[in-house]
């Protein structure tokens, strides 16, 4: 089995996923892998704009990990069997579980918010207890010497006070607790999980896009599909979250002809959405990836090699 800081990549019906919340940010932050989110967002579940995970990733994108063994590949066995009675006895302890924390927490946070407010609740309290307004506009007049020495004089004792307000905390019912929504399954054990076998890149065609991926990540690039532009990657200089991407490269095989149209179609569109067409060659000889870009200016189209 895998060492425990090793990442495990979930395999499902020929799709590879993150479902762990911490895996997904080391895999974004620390490798610059971003995937696609591709779950319902918990808090707006009624849009498309902002997903979740679980988080889909590209094949080149597992080829990598698997290969700079950031990660391994398995599959969750225990999602094959039908849940029985201990498990779903197991789930039930789990949520009264979750429910006890949360009425904790509700009373830690009433009393935190109590507390941070005793000086005003001991004031009302002596004011009630000589007949005197409470309200916001009655409580910033000031009293008169005689009023004020006999509200001075009044000693509440702020613990029993404390008690008195917690008591009056309704008690937290099931139907209002949070439900929470698991990213990952929570029972794992090291049983239940089986490496399995990654097939990919197989066709000269997947080679070309895996090396040009591989090479892209290695200049520190972050790399995210380039299929909505046309392309096969996006390629950003920074975290997506922050830049735009800069290039839609086009992986070509060195024996592959470019129509003059193809080229004035695709650097029309890339200076449409300003960025820069790259067209990418691996050649397996040298075992080195080539690139020339493309642009757009004043109605003809200009190449630079690099």
């Amino acid at each position: 089995m895998s060492m425990p800081d090793v990442i495990h990549l979930i395999s499902s019906k020929n799709n590879v996923f993150i479902w762990n919340a911490d895996d997904w940010l080391k895999l974004r932050r620390d490798h610059r892998i971003v995937g696609e989110l591709v779950g319902s967002f918990s808090k707006s579940t009624r849009q498309e704009v902002f997903l979740g995970l679980p988080l889909l990733l590209l094949p080149e994108e597992i080829t990598l990990l698997l290969e700079k063994g950031i990660a391994c590949l398995v599959e969750c066995t225990s999602l094959n069997i039908r849940p029985d009675e201990s498990l779903s006895q197991k789930f039930q302890e789990y949520r009264n579980k979750l429910f006890l924390e949360q009425a904790d927490c509700l009373k830690d946070n009433r009393k935190r918010q109590i507390t941070s407010m005793m000086d005003r609740i001991v004031e009302g309290k002596k004011r009630k207890m000589l007949g005197l307004h409470t309200n916001k506009k009655n409580m910033k007049k000031p009293l008169d010497r005689k009023t004020q020495e006999a509200l001075d004089k009044i000693e509440i004792d702020t613990k029993n006070l404390l008690k008195e307000e917690l008591a009056k905390l309704p008690e937290l019912s099931k139907n209002e607790a949070l439900v929470q929504i698991h990213t990952a399954y929570p029972w794992s054990g090291e049983n239940d999980v089986k490496a399995v076998e990654w097939k990919y890149p197989v066709t000269s065609d997947q080679q070309l896009k895996y090396k040009v991926y591989k090479d892209l990540w290695e200049k520190q690039y972050y790399i995210t599909s380039g299929e909505k532009f046309g392309g096969d990657f996006l390629v950003y200089p920074g975290d997506p979250i922050m830049f735009h991407s800069q290039y839609i490269v086009h992986c070509k095989r060195k024996d592959e002809e470019i129509s003059i149209m193809e080229i004035i179609t695709q650097c029309r569109l890339s200076c449409h959405v300003r960025k820069t067409l790259v067209f990418a060659t691996y050649y397996e000889e040298k075992d080195v990836v080539k690139y020339q870009s493309s642009q757009w200016t004043e109605g003809s189209v200009l190449k630079d090699s690099t």
